[in-house]
């Protein structure tokens, strides 16, 4: 799943993807602000429909251009969808990708 903002209307781009049950998963994200100490919060949802909109996992990143990765652990076999929650009016880039530990770098 990766969500970012490009300029588009929704001010994101989404791809969807199945998360496998029993895999390990973690988020690496990142985002730049001229704002010091701003921080944004990633949230990973079910995206089933008539799911629940509480958050299975979430992590905070600084937004000063460093890439944090963290471990969400499992997740449901099912499709899932990465939010970038807070205040993003001085938020020029920011992404989060999710993806199987196996293919991330050491976590910060």
């Amino acid at each position: 799943m990766l969500t970012q903002k490009d300029g588009h209307p929704a001010g994101e781009t989404t791809v969807r993807r199945t998360a496998r049950a029993g895999q390990q998963y973690g988020v690496q994200a990142a985002c730049t602000s001229a704002t010091s100490g701003r921080t944004l919060t990633v949230e990973v949802r079910s995206g089933r429909a008539g799911a629940s909109d509480d958050p299975i996992a979430t992590a905070e990143i600084p937004c000063d251009g460093t890439v944090t990765v963290n471990v969400v652990g499992t997740l449901p076999g099912e499709q899932i969808v990465v939010y970038l929650q807070g205040d993003q009016s001085d938020v020029p880039s920011a992404y989060a990708i999710i993806a199987p530990t196996s293919s991330l770098p050491a976590g910060k």
